[in-house]
């Protein structure tokens, strides 16, 4: 008869040597199971390891337990901000309710549209039907277009299965990423965890940015750059919404974009954030992850890091009570936010899993975040998601 209670572990490890940081890790991590199988194993590190040999560390603990992850920005686990280059965390835990099915691709060239349909597709067969669940996504966030993947696995998905996940980064180097699917390190990839479940399982997303801007049409658009806004360069028509006395430089452009995103206006008011990441020196902007198409509204953003912390405490919350027996919270943040908290970026994981009390918060700050709670889109950036298991 099957247990539908889910144990949940979680261990980190900061030490340099990767094998026996990622063995320290998963073994505090499966403790708490007390000898119950692993239906799955979550892994998220510094991209600053001997990564196929911090795999084998986790897996010479958890064997061939479904393990799913990648490199990240800093981690969140039980409270504590590994920061980057901090280290490991890993999470175990039983399936209880849930089945668990993983699908991932490397070396992706294009098609990313396609390709989230095909690894849901496989994902899904794997775990079996159910009328609810969710698809936990891992990207490259160098791959491009991400909002063409998630639009990919939603035509698999439909409205009724949630999603969540964050893409891999290397702490804003921008240089290489790596997800993992079991022992394997992947590049240029994406996966799918299927969540197969019962009940929906309610995926909570909130930002704390505010339009500080007049609406702005996107006349000109194409990957992941914006041409024009309003018929203008994109550039320039986003530097006078800042009302900038001095035109910004591609080398300085970083310092003040991060501070003021586009938000990509929404019927019902709201906003997904969008990051413009660089400009070149015809005015084109780079949107880290998802261009706002042609024909869509945006409005330049702003926000201080007290606005952008005082989020946290209504998405653990929300995301906890959406749930009948949390076990777990897993979060994603955004790289963007670490960077703009900076010596206070060890707050936002300390509030979480002050706010989600008993139930251990486990995590990766993204390069991208994904949580589609209404319609197709489902990419954000410099926003903070979560789902309660």
């Amino acid at each position: 008869m099957q247990d539908h209670r889910v144990r949940v572990g979680i261990g980190s490890c900061t030490r340099g040597e990767a094998f026996e940081a990622g063995r320290e890790a998963a073994t505090a991590a499966v403790a708490p199971l007390e000898g119950a199988e692993a239906g799955l194993v979550l892994v998220f590190a510094t991209p600053r390891y001997d990564l196929p040999a911090l795999l084998r560390g986790v897996r010479s603990v958890t064997g061939d337990a479904l393990l799913v992850g990648c490199t990240g920005s800093g981690e969140i686990v039980g409270g504590q901000y590994l920061g980057f280059g901090g280290g490991v965390g890993v999470l175990a835990m039983t399936a209880g309710p849930y089945r668990f099915a993983a699908a991932s691709a490397s070396d992706i060239e294009g098609d990313l549209d396609g390709v989230g349909q095909t690894l849901a597709r496989v994902a899904r067969g794997r775990a079996g039907n159910s009328p609810n669940g969710a698809a936990l996504l891992i990207t490259d966030s160098l791959l491009g277009d991400l909002q063409q993947f998630v639009q990919g696995v939603y035509r698999v998905c439909g409205p009724k299965v949630s999603m969540v996940g964050g893409a891999a980064g290397d702490e804003q180097r921008f240089v290489k990423s790596s997800v993992f699917h079991d022992g394997e390190v992947l590049n240029k990839a994406a996966l799918v965890l299927w969540i197969a479940s019962e009940r929906p399982l309610r995926v909570v997303t909130r930002h704390g940015w505010d339009p500080i801007g007049a609406p702005l049409l996107v006349t000109s658009a194409e990957g992941t750059q914006i041409a024009e806004l309003g018929g203008r360069p994109a550039a320039a028509a986003y530097e006078e919404e800042l009302g900038l006395e001095t035109e910004l430089t591609p080398d300085n452009f970083w310092g003040t974009s991060i501070w003021h995103p586009f938000g990509l206006m929404q019927p019902d008011g709201t906003h997904i954030i969008r990051v413009a990441r660089s400009k070149n020196d015809q005015g084109t902007l780079t949107i880290q992850g998802c261009v706002p198409p042609v024909g869509s509204a945006v409005q330049v953003m702003g926000g201080s890091v007290d606005d952008l912390l005082d989020v946290t405490e209504e998405v653990a919350e929300t995301a906890i009570e959406a749930a009948p027996e949390p076990a777990v919270l897993l979060t994603f943040s955004c790289a963007a936010r670490a960077m703009i908290f900076k010596d206070r970026a060890p707050e936002e994981a300390r509030r979480l899993q002050e706010a989600a009390g008993d139930v251990p918060t486990f995590g990766f700050y993204c390069c991208a975040e994904f949580a589609r709670t209404a319609g197709v889109l489902g990419t954000h950036n410099a926003t903070l998601t979560a789902v309660a298991l």
